[in-house]
């Protein structure tokens, strides 16, 4: 199972994304529930900075696979930050869908600091 745990701040300015795990809905390689969230989470990197000038700090786990961390603690370096919550909020949205629609290859999780 994939979980992603998203944390933002009462004010809705995100804190950082945390994506552990693999779904294991098909074949290595062939897993559309895997493939689905590296597409929101690697598509959401590539916005911040191509559409807001936004590099946030991340980690992907290239040799196993199924980790990603995304921080966004030099958030406040930025003027763009109504584009990048924007980002963030679509980024939500959509790992939320997923995880109402297969609940038992995705879970997503939302603490508020």
């Amino acid at each position: 199972m994939i979980k992603a745990t998203i944390s933002k701040l009462s004010n809705g300015d995100p804190v950082n994304i945390k994506i552990m795990g693999h779904a294991a809905s098909g074949e290595y390689g062939h897993d559309v529930m895997c493939a689905a969230v590296s597409t929101l989470s690697v598509n959401l990197i590539n916005s911040l900075e191509h559409l807001a000038a936004y590099i946030p700090k991340y980690r992907i786990n290239d040799i196993t696979g199924g980790e990603m961390i995304i921080d966004f603690s030099n958030l406040d370096t930025t003027p763009n930050k109504e584009i990048i919550q924007l980002l963030f909020e679509s980024f939500l949205l959509g790992m939320t869908k997923l995880s109402e629609d297969s609940p038992e290859y995705v879970k997503t999780s939302v603490m508020t600091n």
